[in-house]
């Protein structure tokens, strides 16, 4: 028979490990903590970080084709049919009439050649620069995840803020259902007594079975914002989660930076990223105008061949390979092309004015986007204001109406009201406060570095 102070022990030791099993499972994000995540490990994020990492490659790639060049190769022929050459037989027999051919078969059912190619680039416009072209291209791309992270920091607050509301949501309803149910019974007991009309507690019961349906709807909702925003993440969507804020704290906060700060355009990495892809269009004029210059490349062969024939079996016993070698210079230059290097040269100034159009656009949509955050966030921060004066303003009447009633001068009706109407200005502050930290994560993304 066990020990019951044994039982005891061990059914404490394994409480304490399920609750430490339960304590791991479970994952508690703060704000700040969930944009880092974000930041690391969002699909966006990963998909950037990849095309980085492809531009690298491209920039080695592009600078490999630049350097020595070698290559092997190795050829085997076997002829079914030796080829046949027609030559004047005057050319051997001067004798021989002059419309009189020979057909002689030259060379060896087999053959072998094996040999290497080495080839170094010495001049090249368009290479040089095709190479700044491409480090270019990946510093934009470097920048495109900058600008990447300032979105998804944004998607990932906004994410967690609409968490945050779905959950104050439900503790609201939660506790309207709970005073709606108070007040449904109080009202039956006084209509059983006939004291009251019963349509008074038939009116609270279709009350509270609204509430009802409502809560379990916004139970609901709680629980995909939780998984939108561990999506937003990068995270497992069915990860069991904690959020750690509230909406009162987040809502706390200094004013950020940018509502004083004025636009840094310069600090927009979207904007920057649009200025590579200017100097890319500057950059394929110059490429179009080097297509003009001569192409200079230096060059090395060396090659063995081996003959064969079953016909003749001192060629198999010889086994001698007959080598060849060859060094030089190739110059390659268009001399004339019909205006037609003229013509890419005018088609890329073009898309430099389209770059540069494009960018005097995005620095205008940069500065409305700002002007407006700016507008709609300090639009939000009074009708926060407002929406918390409400709040305790609400609070201090139920207050009062609460004391009245415990003496007998204020009516049941009159403490429901009052308790509706705090009900009401708690789920306005909630929409208040939800508007307020939307904007303010607009604001700091339209001016991340002011």
């Amino acid at each position: 028979m066990m020990n019951p102070h044994l039982g005891r022990r061990l059914a404490l030791t394994l409480a304490s490990v399920s609750l430490t099993l339960g304590s791991v499972a479970q994952r508690e994000l703060s704000l700040v903590k969930a944009q880092t995540l974000g930041a690391e490990n969002a699909y966006a994020m990963q998909r950037a970080r990849i095309d980085v990492q492809v531009a690298e490659r491209d920039v080695k790639e592009l600078l490999a084709s630049g350097l020595p060049q070698v290559k092997a190769s190795f050829d085997v022929n076997h002829f079914l049919d030796i080829p046949t050459q027609v030559v004047p037989a005057s050319s051997f027999d001067p004798e021989a009439p002059e419309d009189l051919v020979l057909e002689l078969s030259f060379g060896t059912t087999q053959t072998a050649t094996a040999g290497f190619n080495a080839t170094q680039l010495i001049f090249s416009g368009s290479y040089l620069v095709g190479l700044k072209a491409s480090q270019v291209f990946a510093d934009a791309k470097a920048l495109a995840v900058d600008a990447t992270e300032v979105e998804t920091r944004r998607l990932v607050a906004e994410a967690y803020v609409t968490a945050l509301a779905a959950e104050a949501n439900v503790e609201t309803l939660d506790r309207a259902l709970t005073l709606v149910t108070s007040s449904e019974q109080e009202l039956r007991e006084l209509a059983n007594e006939g004291l009251v009309e019963s349509v008074d507690a038939d009116q609270l019961q279709l009350t509270r079975q609204t509430l009802e349906q409502q809560l379990g709807t916004a139970r609901l909702q709680a629980e995909l914002t939780k998984q939108l925003l561990l999506f937003q993440c990068g995270l497992d969507v069915d990860e069991d989660v904690v959020l750690t804020d509230d909406l009162e704290a987040l809502t706390a906060v200094a004013v950020p930076e940018a509502v004083q700060a004025t636009l840094n355009l310069g600090g927009i990495p979207a904007l920057e990223e649009q200025r590579r892809y200017l100097a890319l269009a500057e950059l394929d004029v110059q490429n179009r105008r080097a297509e003009g210059l001569p192409q200079v490349a230096a060059f090395y062969s060396n090659s063995a061949q081996a003959f064969r024939d079953p016909e003749y079996p001192v060629l198999a016993d010889q086994n001698n390979w007959y080598p060849s070698q060859i060094v030089g210079l190739s110059v390659n230059m268009p001399i004339w092309t019909s205006f037609g290097g003229k013509q890419r040269v005018e088609k890329a100034k073009l898309q430099v004015l389209t770059a540069e159009s494009g960018l005097e656009q995005m620095e205008s949509a940069a500065r409305l986007e700002h002007a407006n955050a700016k507008a709609t966030f300090l639009d939000a921060q009074a009708a926060l204001g407002t929406a918390k004066a409400q709040r305790d303003l609400a609070s201090r009447i139920l207050t009062r109406i609460e004391s009245g009633h415990k003496e007998g001068v204020r009516s049941s009706f009159e403490l429901n009201t009052a308790q509706n109407q705090l009900l009401e200005a708690e789920g306005n502050l909630i929409g208040a406060q939800l508007t307020w930290l939307n904007a303010q994560q607009r604001l700091i993304a339209s001016n991340p570095r002011p």
